[in-house]
Parts: structure tokens; C-alpha cells; sequence
């Protein structure tokens, strides 16, 4: 009998010029989402944000007061492949979704921060004028960190890729390639892609997760899309549908995958 494998990827995610560009593509990921609603909280949380920041002596202190209002009004119950309207719509978020929110928070407010991505996890690192700061958004007690020997065993831990690879009965898909970098916020529409990907791969849903794959390189092509783009035809390979539905899903995926005679074997 054959186990069924899961993929586990936790990652896994600007009133002014940032804003307009980024928000629009992060709305695009999710064409059910209610625009209308969530354009309206996202001004009226940034412009009551940017009036606190004016007034604010520190930099730290007002990112700290953000920190904890975002997770009192959004950012409420913690759900894996949230999407990027869920905070808006229902307060559901992971750490991808929460790393887009807050994104779109710290450009609208031109703070300078970075986006750093690693094989299962995302998380912010900003800078202000008083010391760097860490935003780990998946936790609301402790994930606002100043204490620059914190953060040093923090981003130790993060390039380490630590993740139990079986759990009871549930299989985690693995990573041959060790990720740590930095990655721009535009990129994060990518990665919301690449989680409905694994989201209709674990679904058993072939074409749903070609398309998302699709997406998602397009806009940010890695060595992540590849692993599951190589995944994906192998499973498709040996999945038990109609040869002309096979070859079909098989001839989307083929530009990208190097082994041909896998796509011509079947």
C-alpha cells in the first residue's frame, strides 16, 4: 500500500508609491477577496498608524505599538497557507501572510526593512535609528525582538532550517536546497502562489497546482518551484489519471523539468 505523500511548507507573507504597487499584486492572489473591504482597512489602519508615528519620539516604541495592534485587529488566529486577504476577512494568518501584512505596513509608513525568506519560514528584520528589530509575526508574545544577542541566536536557529521531517502519520517534503536570503516584497505574490500550489498538490488537485506553479514562477522563480515542479512530475507521472489528461498537465511542466525521459517514459 502505498503512503500518500504530504508537502509541509510553512513559510510556508503604503499610502504613498510603494503601496500602490505592492498591495495591488497582493490582492491579485486571491481573486475571490473582497477588494473593496480590504483597501478601505488598509487605509484606515495606515493613515491611524501614520498619525501615531508622527507623534512618536521612538522608532522602536511606535514599531512595538504596531506590532501589537496588527495582531489585535488582524493578525488574530493562526492558520497554515493563510492567503493574504484572511487577515482582513476573517483574522486567520501564517507567517507568510502575516509577513505580507506587515510589509505593506512598514513600506506605507517608509520604514527601511528586509524581507528575509528560508526553507520553511519568512520573517522581517527592521531598522530603525535606535537598533534592528526582528518580527517573527506568527508570534504575538514573543516575536518582537530588540536585543541584538536575541536576534544573533534567532537568525543562527533560521539558517540552521530546523523542521521534524515525519510526524505520526503525517510526511514532510524536504528541501534539498538550503535557503537564507533576502528577497523583495514584490516577490511575496510568488510565494502566496507557491503555498496554493502545495495547498492543491496536497489536494490531489494536478491541474490547480500547475497553474500556481505557473504563477508563481513567473513572478519569482527559485529553487523551491523547481523542487516541486520536479515533484509534481513525478507524481503526475505515476498518478492514476487519463493518459490524455496526463500528458496535457505533463506538457505544461515540461519546459521547466531537464528530465525529458521521465515525460517521455509515460
Amino acid at each position: 500500500m502505498k503512503k500518500r505523500l504530504w508537502l509541509f511548507f510553512v513559510l510556508i507573507p503604503l499610502l504613498g508609491a510603494g503601496q500602490n504597487n505592492l498591495l495591488p499584486s497582493l490582492l491579485k492572489t486571491t481573486p475571490s477577496a473582497n477588494t473593496d473591504l480590504i483597501n478601505k482597512k488598509v487605509v484606515d489602519f495606515i493613515s491611524l498608524q501614520q498619525t501615531k508615528q508622527a507623534r512618536s519620539k521612538s522608532e522602536i516604541k511606535f514599531l512595538h505599538s504596531l506590532f501589537n495592534e496588527s495582531h489585535r485587529k488582524f493578525l488574530k488566529h493562526y492558520k497554515p497557507y493563510s492567503q493574504f486577504n484572511e487577515p482582513f476577512e476573517s483574522g486567520h494568518y501564517d507567517c507568510l501572510s502575516g509577513t505580507a501584512f506587515f510589509s505593506l505596513m512598514l513600506e506605507s509608513l517608509q520604514m527601511n526593512y528586509k524581507i528575509i525568506e528560508t526553507n520553511y519560514h519568512i520573517f522581517l528584520l527592521v531598522e530603525t535609528r535606535e537598533g534592528q528589530v526582528l518580527l517573527e509575526t506568527t508570534d504575538r508574545l514573543f516575536g518582537f525582538k530588540t536585543n541584538p544577542l536575541e536576534i544573533d541566536k534567532c537568525l543562527k536557529d533560521y539558517k540552521e532550517n530546523l523542521l521534524t521531517a515525519s510526524s505520526g502519520n503525517m510526511h514532510y517534503y524536504q528541501f534539498q536546497s538550503r535557503l537564507f536570503r533576502e528577497i523583495k516584497s514584490t516577490q511575496l505574490s510568488g510565494l502566496l502562489y507557491f503555498n496554493q500550489a502545495v495547498v492543491a498538490y496536497n489536494k490531489r488537485e494536478w491541474e490547480q497546482c500547475v497553474y500556481h506553479l505557473e504563477k508563481a514562477r513567473f513572478i519569482y522563480d527559485n529553487a523551491r518551484i523547481s523542487e516541486l515542479t520536479h515533484l509534481l512530475v513525478e507524481t503526475i507521472s505515476q498518478a492514476d489519471l487519463n493518459e490524455k489528461s496526463k500528458q496535457e498537465l505533463l506538457i505544461h511542466l515540461s519546459p521547466f523539468v531537464t528530465d525529458l525521459p521521465v515525460l517521455a517514459g509515460r
